[in-house]
């Protein structure tokens, strides 16, 4: 859930990037290929979700999707060049500790 959301984010970006090429929005909308994808991935992510909080707690899961926090920026500096600050990449630890912090707290019965 957490590769497929931060994909379909980077393809929204991607997405946005096409529209710019067209003058019209309905096209833009309409015959962008990134989009259509981008929604097939965050469809496929909520249905991973789902399948997840069958068989595991809310309060075990939940904390993980902060990776798409960390996994979506890294993926917009590799595929688009986007800046990524030291104090950025401070955050991204932070919100890595964050997931073990929040793991470590969770009662498993």
């Amino acid at each position: 859930m957490i590769i497929l959301m931060a994909v379909a984010q980077l393809l929204f970006k991607k997405a946005g990037l096409y529209a710019n090429g067209h003058a019209e929005w309905y096209l833009a909308l309409g015959l962008n290929p990134w989009l259509a994808i981008g929604l097939a991935a965050s469809v496929g992510g909520m249905g991973c979700w789902l399948l997840t909080l069958r068989n595991i707690p809310l309060s075990l899961a939940y904390p993980w999707t902060a990776l798409t926090y960390v996994i979506t920026p890294l993926g917009g500096a590799l595929l688009f060049g986007e800046t990524i600050t030291i104090k950025y990449i401070f955050g991204m630890v932070l919100v890595v500790a964050g997931v073990v912090v929040a793991r470590r707290g969770v009662q498993t019965e």
